[in-house]
């Protein structure tokens, strides 16, 4: 009880009751362990495992025993009881010690099931998440936690699976704001509230909010770190954003997507050698996550490279298993097999629609297109369009390719001046 209070132990509370039952999980009492230096926590470094190395759970062995495993619906997970003041978990850590489980075993199984699905980010295991978690929201409708993990899928599943952007937001929101009526105070779903903000509702400064509330909530969330981190880098703070995806990467080694968004912000704040090595590096070491491809289209088509471009993007299309990207990727194979010009033709036609159709939030990915073609007249027909409709754009690594490009042109840096958005901070 005491550290949990005064030191963050990464308890999870069971609801119902007068006392609070709480559970921990090894590998987070050991990432927890890892980062104190009391030897009250950490005990005496042992020789014979290196000099400086520091056993977390050496010299209190009653640690272990006492979280000793219990099966729950089939998961295993340690458990003891304790009881905190006024049977409630310090405030500070309340989205650590509060309702982590429904209190059914059988859907506290279901729940853990799906945020594994999720974790996985492919397609199936999105599509197993969100359908999980919609049985675990109608049998357990009280539950905000479930609501805010079925948001985040719903939010994932437009990146990773085939959903559309416009349903994926919909019906995430629905969720995020279901499970905020439910735990005003759920960390999670105002991370999910920021992410809608920012890249549906394009509102920097209130995804700020939402983002920072988030992390005064629960500052160790690797996952709320990640995604402020995305939207900063986007946003044009690139400092702050690599700040962010730092943290998160600290907090969550091995991460591939935190590792590839860490990669892109190099990119997007200019540092391309670095980037460019990293996600290359990526695409041996993880050939089948998708969003490395993705972000090696744009750097092979920011570079003029439209053979790249193309072998990145139908790589990213077969990953993806998407028909609507399959599709893309046959017209960009064909495209290419009759001239770059027919390429480029392709690439600014299928932009310039996305904007007429709704499907692209603005006019920057076109702009971006037009400018890699050398293109200034298609260029300055666009900027004037996006200055008519008043768009702010994020979109800083596309943005700042164009900036370069036309470092020398008045007309199109006056243009581009009016496009920059609100900060998120």
């Amino acid at each position: 009880m005491r550290w949990a209070q005064t030191r963050g132990l990464p308890v999870r509370r069971i609801p119902g009751g007068k006392t609070a039952t709480v559970y921990a999980l090894r590998d987070e009492l050991d990432r927890w362990a890892s980062q104190q230096s009391d030897p009250e926590v950490t005990g005496a470094p042992d020789a014979e495992e290196g000099v400086g190395f520091r056993a977390p759970w050496r010299g209190r062995s009653w640690i272990l025993p006492a979280l000793a495993a219990l099966a729950v619906g089939g998961v295993a997970a340690a458990l003891i009881t304790f009881t905190f003041p006024s049977g409630r978990p310090d405030p500070a850590n309340a989205e650590a010690a509060a309702t982590a489980l429904p209190a059914d075993p059988a859907l506290a199984d279901l729940y853990l099931q799906a945020r594994d699905d999720w974790a996985l980010r492919t397609p199936e295991a999105l599509a197993r998440a969100i359908g999980t978690l919609e049985t675990v929201t109608r049998r357990d409708p009280g539950f905000a936690p479930a609501f805010s993990a079925l948001a985040d899928a719903y939010l994932l599943s437009r990146e990773f699976g085939a959903m559309p952007d416009a349903v994926a937001y919909e019906k995430a929101r629905a969720a995020a704001l279901a499970s905020l009526r439910l735990q005003p105070d759920l960390a999670s779903a105002h991370r999910s509230m920021g992410f809608i903000q920012y890249w549906a509702d394009n509102d920097p400064v209130a995804a700020g909010r939402s983002f920072r509330r988030a992390l005064a909530l629960t500052p160790d969330s690797a996952q709320t770190h990640f995604w402020y981190g995305n939207i900063l880098s986007d946003n044009g703070a690139h400092e702050a954003a690599l700040r962010e995806l730092n943290r998160a990467r600290l907090l969550e080694p091995g991460s591939i997507a935190i590792q590839t968004d860490l990669a892109w912000a190099e990119w997007t704040a200019g540092r391309h050698t670095a980037a460019r090595t990293a996600l290359d590096q990526l695409a041996i070491s993880a050939p089948e996550f998708p969003v490395v491809q993705d972000c090696l289209s744009i750097i092979h088509l920011a570079e003029g490279d439209l053979d790249g471009y193309v072998r990145a993007f139908s790589r990213y299309a077969e990953l993806r298993d998407d028909i609507t990207l399959r599709n893309r990727a046959n017209a960009l194979n064909a495209a290419w097999a009759e001239s770059p010009e027919s390429t480029r033709r392709l690439l600014l036609s299928t932009a310039l629609a996305e904007v007429e159709n709704g499907t692209a939030r603005n006019h920057s990915w076109a702009a971006f297109v037009a400018s890699v073609s050398g293109d200034r007249e298609a260029l300055l027909r666009i900027l004037t369009r996006a200055d008519a409709a008043q768009e702010r754009w994020g979109a800083a690594g596309a943005t700042g390719v164009v900036r370069r490009r036309w470092a020398g042109d008045p007309e199109v840096q006056r243009l581009l001046d009016r496009r920059r958005p609100s900060p998120v901070e």
